[in-house]
């Protein structure tokens, strides 16, 4: 199955408009076989597979456990991507599928990913993938267009069971509303952003799912931390595991290559 579109394709030029501006958003990315595919499987997960009383924004790192999830976040056009971003030595080390049925999700509040998640600066951008058409109604992110450059913002502790740092609001521009970007998607359209642009989310207030899946990649020689995630299915913990998908593992750090074969 040929899970991208046969349009798709990141050049120099994208790239260039990438560092300058902090993001890139491309429609379509999926091709349409790809599409209806992982809507399926995405489905199976949380109408049969999805622990009772689990929320479905809360699928965090399944692809240990879900082949279809592990194709897409290693598929070659994509891993070409990443390497003009990070370099030819790429670890995949987050997969997030957020889920916002109708009616319902959690405000998350401005923030920047490589603070926030305690990671290198060899961090890529994460990859934000639609699985369903995506708008501000239906909790569509929003980011400032070349904020990836002020460096780390202020932080503010929030009370949050997730989300319990945000930016310091002061820091933010005054005229926000008018600056932000508000992604707009077609299913099966893809964005890249900067892992130190600032951007936000509301929930969603339409009677149309928001299904999305973001991964996350770092250099080989990048910080590799601990961290403990929950198995989507039975909420078992386990450890986060950094996978080498491509290139050389330079830092000698025992990578495996797969979730799927004995290491």
């Amino acid at each position: 199955m040929n899970l991208i579109s046969d349009s798709f394709n990141y050049t120099s030029q994208d790239h260039q408009e990438y560092e300058n501006v902090g993001y890139k958003i491309f429609n379509p990315f999926l091709s349409q076989e790809g599409l209806e595919s992982c809507r399926h499987e995405l489905d199976l997960m949380i109408n049969e597979k999805l622990q009772p009383g689990r929320n479905p924004d809360e699928i965090i790192s399944a692809h240990h456990q879900e082949p279809w999830a592990w194709e897409l976040a290693t598929h070659p056009k994509v891993l070409d991507m990443i390497e003009m971003q990070i370099g030819p030595n790429i670890v995949l080390w987050s997969s997030h599928l957020i889920c916002k049925p109708p009616g319902s999700g959690m405000h998350i509040p401005w923030h920047q990913d490589a603070p926030y998640w305690n990671v290198s600066d060899g961090l890529a951008a994460g990859i934000w993938i639609a699985f369903d058409d995506v708008d501000a109604s239906n909790g569509g992110m929003c980011i400032l267009p070349r904020w990836h450059q002020r460096g780390v913002l202020p932080i503010a502790q929030r009370q949050s069971r997730l989300f319990n740092q945000e930016i310091e609001p002061s820091s933010l521009p005054k005229d926000i509303d008018q600056v932000k970007v508000q992604y707009h998607f077609q299913a099966g359209g893809m964005a890249i952003h900067n892992t130190m642009i600032p951007h936000t989310s509301e929930p969603n207030r339409s009677n149309r799912w928001r299904r999305v899946a973001v991964f996350r990649y770092v250099r080989a020689d990048g910080e590799h931390g601990p961290k403990k995630y929950e198995d989507y299915r039975t909420g078992e913990p386990f450890d986060r595991e950094f996978f080498l998908v491509r290139g050389e593992d330079i830092a000698n750090r025992n990578l495996p290559r797969s979730p799927f074969i004995n290491h």
